[in-house]
């Protein structure tokens, strides 16, 4: 009897912290569906971004640097331009619900194989953007701003910032005549624009399907909404 006891003691304390996991992995579920939701917001309104301004403004800039003479009414286009060329340019994705999963060992709470998978594969999509082809473009970047610095005069900006309109009634002038300088320029942001709308633009299309597939396998999974 004594034995029986203990057994069932066991078993009911087992069945117990089974439900607590159970509960606790529902819990972490609907955190990453937050996160996801929050996610392909996110990477919508950066996708928005490069078709509404990034595409048209890099485009713009480079057919002006390129061209072989530089009038007064180009000149004013190019300040008009080619400064916006080089804004910064990021995408945040939601990450507290991984930190928690993995700096607990929790991910073994997760029981469904294909929940992991994808979202081993959603992840590894999303560093691969960030660390790899947004820190290329990143660099890029850095090196047209620097020659936007060295071509464009920033007094010729209100509070001297390239991200404020230009002053009134100011005759603008370039700092340099060295063609190639404007030409390296117009390299850069044909490159800059290249990445953007092209494997950038490809890659957040495909890591917003991973994160709707995400989204409809977890509600699915787990009952929620």
């Amino acid at each position: 009897m004594l034995f029986l006891a203990v057994f069932c003691g066991f078993l009911a304390e087992n069945q117990r912290e089974h439900m607590v996991e159970h509960e606790r992995e529902k819990q972490y579920m609907k955190s990453m569906l937050d996160d996801l939701k929050r996610d392909t917001a996110e990477i919508n309104a950066v996708v928005s971004s490069i078709d509404h301004y990034f595409d048209p403004v890099l485009r713009k800039a480079a057919v002006l640097l390129y061209l072989d003479h530089f009038s007064d009414s180009t000149i004013k286009e190019m300040y008009d331009t080619v400064p916006k060329s080089s804004k910064f340019f990021t995408i945040t994705f939601q990450n507290s619900t991984v930190m928690q999963l993995k700096n607990a060992g929790n991910l073994r709470l997760i029981r469904n194989k294909k929940i992991t998978d994808s979202l081993a594969n959603y992840w590894n999509e999303c560093d691969y953007l960030i660390n790899t082809q947004l820190a290329s473009y990143e660099a890029t970047r850095i090196r047209s701003k620097e020659l936007v610095y060295s071509l464009f005069n920033l007094n010729y900006f209100e509070d001297n910032s390239l991200t404020n309109p230009l002053r009134k009634n100011i005759p603008l002038k370039l700092m340099s005549d060295d063609r190639v300088q404007f030409i390296k320029l117009g390299n850069y942001l044909s490159n800059s624009h290249t990445q953007l709308t092209g494997s950038i633009f490809q890659r957040l299309k495909n890591i917003n399907r991973k994160a709707t597939d995400l989204i409809t396998l977890i509600q699915r999974q787990y009952h929620l909404e």
